[in-house]
Formats: C-alpha cells, structure tokens, sequence
C-alpha cells in the first residue's frame, strides 16, 4: 500500500515549511493554505458569452489581481450545508466583485479545483463541498457563468485557479460517486498501478501517470471549452514530500522500463509533461487565454520540496505566459526580503514570452508577525505601509506585468463585508498607489 507513514507532511511542506527560520511558506495567516482560510438551469457560459467572441485579458495592459480562494467564498457558495439560493448567491457575488473593484483591482484568480473536485458540473470531477455544503451533494444551478458574466460586465477579467495534484482525505471520499476516476482510482490504492498516494490522509494524483495528467488536463479543456475565462492559473500544490514512497511504484516501473534519471529528474519532467499539456490545451483552444503558474517565492523550496522546474518554464517556449512567485514577505526579511527575492525571479527569465507577476499577501498586515522572517519578525508590528513600499519597489523590475494580492477575507468579512479592522491601515496606504502605479 503506497500510503505514507512519514512525520512530515503537506501541510509541514507547504503551511509550516517545514523549514528553518531561513525559508518561507505560501500561506495564509490563519492556517489556511492560499488555494497558498464554496442544477433548475444547467447554465454554461460558452454558451452566452465565447471567450473568443465577448472579451479578451489583454483588455488590461497592467494585472492588478486578487486570489478569491474557496475560503473567501464558502459561506457565499453554501450555507447550513446545501447551497446557497441563487437569488441570494448573485446578489452577494455581485458585492464581492464591486469590492474587488472598487479597491483598484482589474483581474480576479477563482479557485474552481482545490481538491480534485469540482466548483460547477463537472464530467470528470465531483461536485466541490465549498459550492454543495458536503461532498455528495447535490447542486440545483452552476455558479461560474454568474461569475463570470458579473465580472465582465465590470471590466474585470477572471482566471480559473486550480490546485491540480492535491485530492481530498480519504474520509470525504467516501462520499463520493465510485463513476469518477478519483473514486476508482482510490478504492485501488493499495495495487502497484494506483495514480492516487495518500500522505497524511489527503490524497494526490501522481503526475508519473499517463491517466493522472489527462484528468487534469481533460479537465481543464472542460472549463475552457464550457466558460469564458480569460485564463487558468495553476497553484504550488506539486509534489507534497520529498519522501521516495510518494511514487515508489511508479519509479520503479520507469526503472524497469530503461529508466535512468534520478528521482528528483523523474519528478520534473512528470511535472513539466503535465505543465506543457496545459498549456497547449490553453493555448489550443485560443491563443490569447493566459496560463500562469504560481510557485513559493522560495526558489529553494520550489525546486528542491515540490520538485516544480521553474527554470525550463521560465526558458524555453511551451510551458507558461505568466510566474507569479508568492512573495509573502516584507522589506526587512532577513534572507527572503521582497525586493531583492523578486529581482531574483526576474533574473531567472530567459524567456522574453514569459510574464511575472509578484503574489502578495495580506496576511502578515494582520497577523502582524512573520516567524520565518529572523530579524525582521516584528516589521509588521513596527511599519503598517510595509505592502505600499512593497508594491513601490516594484516599478524598478523591467520584466514585471502586475501583482497578485492574497486575499478577500483580509479585505473584507466574507459574510458581512465589514472592512477587516486588522488590515485597514496598510490597506488604505496600498490601495490608492495600486491604483495609480502601472508597470506596462
């Protein structure tokens, strides 16, 4: 049975860090990871708005985004565990949108796919527990042309995130319909040819796998081909440990097969096979829709834990249009400061194609602490323009497109849409230079 029994884990890696005080994780806050805390008319917006025929991403020469993850949007999704009326759905999204907007944002990044499943109808994906109210529900109507067509009419652009490795735990599998592969796929764990491994109770789908990767990317034609996105964006959930038992059976197979990589070689390229499919899924269904992939903003951690080679997809053709590395630190960082962190990534662009965008985050202005950060700890307790400055070092990188801001719920209460206290002063010395500063 490829299951894990190792004492680190995903959320070590990817919350915790796992790390000395050197290192840094793309995370919220409030132990939420920033996916880094939701049918009477089966509507499809193909239908009503081709993404080919109503709106282009290139309306917007500079990306000024904000991340709404499944967090900010759960109580508006579902509420009492079934989903939320639709009247009451569209009015709320609709004051989610204008507030993005209001507050000098042009692009929006919603997350349709945290955990192998799905946030409207899906053929190959289960229906998601932040949209349904549990896994296993039912839905009476598809929220995304809502969305999507408010967002547009707005001015905003709209990417589809999705986080494509990581599954759901095995308790809320249970719940699920054995007519999807997930569900076969896990009920076959145990078996040498399994694409699902399991570690700390979460599933993934190991990318070694043929039929791993065209479920991801069968998946993503689905929302290309079905909604009018302007792009899809990829999240850092690649390979959750850096643990050999993760994909045993599969190396083993390649191995057997001629193989003579290294492991670490084996997992890029299994990473760089599903990156390139994407792409040219994005790409084949029309040129001008945007894939981007958003990575830690710890070059180390990247390559070396999630075993994503940002290298090739920064220099050659064929992989992305845009890296937006999560750059969640301030001036003072002591070993990951965010100016010099991002001329870094800049410095890693061979590709005059490829775009970067600096991720953001809020998170700190509340918590007012970064543990990671050494002696610059207490920067945010001590500064409340730490982001302002931020975002004003940017206008001397020569290859930045935009930023990406982490996230609604630091913003606003995703309930009330009472302004977060927390975050108020940094946020109203941020909002009025995001607005001005262009980049393009």
């Amino acid at each position: 049975m490829k299951r894990l029994l190792i004492l680190f884990s995903v959320l070590c890696l990817f919350i915790t860090g796992c790390a000395s005080p050197s290192t840094e994780v793309p995370t919220d806050e409030i132990g939420q990871s920033k996916e880094t805390t939701v049918i009477d008319d089966e509507e499809k917006g193909s239908e009503d708005m081709p993404a080919s025929d109503k709106y282009t991403p290139m309306n917007h020469t500079d990306f000024k985004a904000m991340w709404l993850s499944q967090f900010d949007l759960e109580s508006i999704y579902s509420i009492n565990g079934q989903q939320t009326a639709k009247s009451v759905f569209k009015t709320k999204i609709q004051q989610v949108l204008d507030l993005v907007k209001k507050n000098g944002f042009n692009t929006v990044i919603l997350q349709v796919r945290p955990y192998a499943d799905s946030f409207y109808p899906s053929e190959y994906y289960p229906i998601s527990k932040y949209v349904a109210g549990s896994y296993g529900n039912k839905t009476s109507y598809d929220p995304l042309p809502i969305i999507i067509e408010y967002a547009h009419s707005i001015d905003l652009s709209i990417h589809a995130w999705i986080n494509p490795m990581r599954g759901m735990t095995e308790e809320e599998v249970k719940a699920i319909d054995e007519s999807y592969l997930i569900k076969q796929w896990y009920l076959s764990e145990a078996s040498e040819d399994s694409p699902i491994s399991i570690v700390n109770d979460r599933l993934y789908l190991d990318p070694a796998y043929t039929e791993a990767r065209e479920l991801i990317i069968n998946g993503v034609k689905e929302i290309i081909d079905n909604y009018s996105f302007d792009g899809v964006h990829m999240d850092d959930y690649f390979y959750p440990t850096t643990s050999a038992d993760f994909d045993s059976a599969s190396y083993k197979q390649y191995t057997a097969n001629g193989g003579t990589e290294s492991l670490k070689q084996f997992r890029y390229d299994n990473v760089n096979k599903l990156v390139s499919g994407i792409y040219s899924a994005v790409k084949a269904k029309n040129p001008e829709l945007l894939f981007g992939i958003s990575p830690e903003g710890n070059i180390s951690n990247v390559t070396s834990k999630a075993f994503a080679d940002v290298y090739t997809w920064m220099s050659e053709d064929g992989y992305i249009d845009y890296i937006c590395p999560q750059l969640y630190y301030g001036l003072e960082h002591e070993s990951l400061p965010f100016d010099k962190t991002l001329k870094k990534w800049e410095s890693l662009i061979k590709n005059k194609n490829v775009r970067l965008i600096a991720g953001m985050t809020f998170g700190k202005a509340l918590s007012k602490t970064d543990q990671w950060a050494g002696s610059g700890k207490n920067e945010w307790a001590e500064h409340n323009d730490v982001l302002k400055r931020c975002l004003e070092s940017t206008r001397s990188v020569k290859k930045l497109y935009g930023i990406s801001v982490f996230c609604f719920q630091y913003f606003y209460n995703p309930a009330s849409f009472v302004e977060v206290s927390g975050t108020k002063t940094e946020r109203d010395n941020f909002v009025p230079l995001l607005k001005d500063i262009t980049w393009n």
